[in-house]
């Protein structure tokens, strides 16, 4: 997909509110093993570490996106934060509580407020109910809308995603990719939240409609003062609708800074990599490919030191016996590398 980025006065004046507003999500050394077992007792014998001590926040009203390889562990840290899979360690506090801590029940307060988008459409829609049963399921859950208003306000949904309320009588398999990931995302906010969770929502579709579904996402969070953790591996998609990147390596945190930022000035080897494997929609631009050699290693032994020295082509040998912390090397730019003396 290509994308037209955002003018440098507009992503300033993005950054800017979000950057006064209070933090809203704050994230501090999550983690999320998956146990591997084995033997006649079924034991554990490791464990994929695919989300690995992060920490970040996000503020109010912003956009930021969460971005790297397939395998990294973007998906996993978004469900982790969602608490959709349960954190093996650290803590999620959304507007200043600790969501881990909590409940089922008391987490079901919270969930109103946290939803959803997911990367498959079709999968991720119940094929046996109507979509105004997929839409209004969790009004019903939250005891939102009776009656009558109900049926508006899914009316109301279909209509502010670009469908029509005579489509909530029909099941997913009416409807193209482009538009059941408009139910998804009607369904999402239909409990109204505040902080949305959108795990590639454009990667299934086809080229010629993800421009009209990220439109549609940047819309809505304009005009509804959404918070987003918007989950891809398209940089320039990222770049144009996120005020900041965090760059994600087998679990961990490579680096973090805005949007154009990063896209213009990478600090970290990993984000230098996937920038000069994006696509450049103007073909007069030449830009060095940057190959990384063998395949990411596995979660369940990640190297030693920092864990991209592996594929790093300024891999030094303190590399392998220091794990970088994420610093800020700029002003609101950070990278977890060893070296200062490259890019």
């Amino acid at each position: 997909m290509t994308a037209t980025p955002l003018s440098p006065s507009v992503a300033r004046d993005r950054s800017a509110m979000a950057a006064t507003g209070q933090t809203l999500l704050d994230v501090q050394h999550l983690e999320k093993y998956f146990p591997i077992r084995g033997g006649l007792m079924s034991r554990v014998v490791g464990n994929v570490k695919a989300v690995n001590d992060i920490s970040f926040k996000v503020g109010r009203g912003e956009v930021v996106g969460l971005v790297g390889e397939s395998g990294s562990g973007k998906t996993t840290a978004g469900r982790a934060i969602l608490r959709l899979v349960e954190p093996t360690g650290g803590q999620v506090i959304f507007n200043g509580t600790d969501i881990t801590k909590l409940s089922k029940g008391q987490m079901r307060d919270y969930r109103r407020e946290m939803q959803i988008i997911f990367q498959d459409p079709f999968a991720s829609l119940n094929p046996r109910m109507t979509v105004s049963d997929i839409i209004g399921e969790a009004m019903q859950i939250h005891n939102l809308h009776p009656g009558r208003e109900r049926i508006d306000r899914i009316a109301e949904l279909l209509q502010r995603v670009g469908l029509r309320p005579e489509h909530m009588g029909r099941y997913p398999h009416e409807f193209s990719g482009g538009q059941r990931q408009r139910i998804g995302i009607a369904r999402a906010l239909a409990v109204d939240p505040s902080f949305i969770v959108a795990d590639e929502p454009v990667s299934a579709l086809d080229v010629s409609i993800q421009a009209q579904v990220v439109n549609l996402i940047q819309d809505l969070q304009e005009e509804l003062g959404l918070t987003v953790l918007f989950i891809a591996h398209d940089l320039h998609v990222v770049e144009y609708i996120c005020d900041r990147m965090i760059v994600m390596y087998l679990g961990r945190i490579m680096e973090i800074a805005p949007s154009r930022e990063l896209n213009r000035n990478p600090k970290h080897p990993y984000t230098e990599a996937l920038l000069s494997a994006a696509p450049v929609p103007d073909p007069t631009i030449k830009r060095q490919r940057i190959i990384l050699e063998g395949d990411i290693p596995s979660p369940i032994n990640p190297p030693s030191g920092c864990v991209f020295r592996t594929r790093c082509r300024y891999a030094i040998a303190d590399c392998a016996n220091i794990v970088p912390e994420l610093r800020e090397v700029a002003p609101d730019h950070f990278k977890a590398c060893i070296r200062d003396d490259i890019l």
